[in-house]
């Protein structure tokens, strides 16, 4: 199960937002600027960066209740300011110093995901845009309407940062689903004989909304 420890709403504000669907293709300037892609956006191609995602969002899949997985096709950005930055966010573990360098430098711009998940879901790439969440008060849901609202949603997630040996990683996965819907926050892993499991008895930053 995909679990999340409580924190302040102050994370809502990483989920940079919404879905357009797009083609993932050589785009002109042009289409990059519609796109909203920025022109100095480089590809991921890191194999086991995307190995540790496709675990993440494995593990999501059950609180999603959604028969496709959609992924944002551009990767989180780290604020620049510190606002609502990992350093910001929580205490950095000694052993987990390098990857999380290894983290911030990779974050610093965006990058276009490739297909090259590993999902037990059928998932898609969705284009980056902003989600625009309604002020008025909803109506109460049904549990039906619920459930359709969650796995509508889309994961944002950044680039992994290791440490030089790949046995520690750090990695940013938010899941929005709507206005007041939605879940995120950073992950620790450990490499644990050849597979990536999220760190123990470390406290990590994440929020449930």
């Amino acid at each position: 199960m995909y679990y999340f420890q409580t924190q302040s709403p102050m994370k809502i504000a990483l989920a940079s937002a919404l879905v357009v669907s797009i083609p993932l293709c050589g785009c002109s300037s042009r289409q990059r600027i519609q796109n909203h892609i920025p022109a100095n956006a480089g590809v991921y191609d890191d194999g086991e960066g995307y190995a540790v995602l496709s675990m993440l969002l494995n593990n999501a899949v059950p609180e999603t209740h959604g028969a496709i997985i959609r992924i944002n096709m551009l990767t989180h950005v780290e604020s620049v300011n510190g606002t609502h930055s990992l350093e910001d966010c929580m205490k950095i573990p000694e052993e987990f110093r390098e990857a999380a360098n290894d983290y911030e430098l990779r974050a610093k711009t965006a990058m276009l995901l490739r297909k090259k998940f590993t999902l037990k879901t059928p998932y898609d790439l969705a284009g980056e845009t902003r989600i625009v969440g309604s002020k008025a008060k909803p109506a109460s849901a049904t549990g039906t309407d619920s459930v359709a609202k969650i796995s509508s949603g889309v994961f944002y997630l950044s680039p992994v940062g290791f440490d030089a040996n790949h046995t520690h990683a750090i990695t940013y996965a938010n899941y929005i689903c709507g206005n007041r819907c939605g879940w995120g926050g950073f992950h620790l892993l450990v490499n644990n004989a050849g597979r990536w499991e999220e760190a123990k008895d470390v406290t990590a930053c994440t929020w449930h909304y």
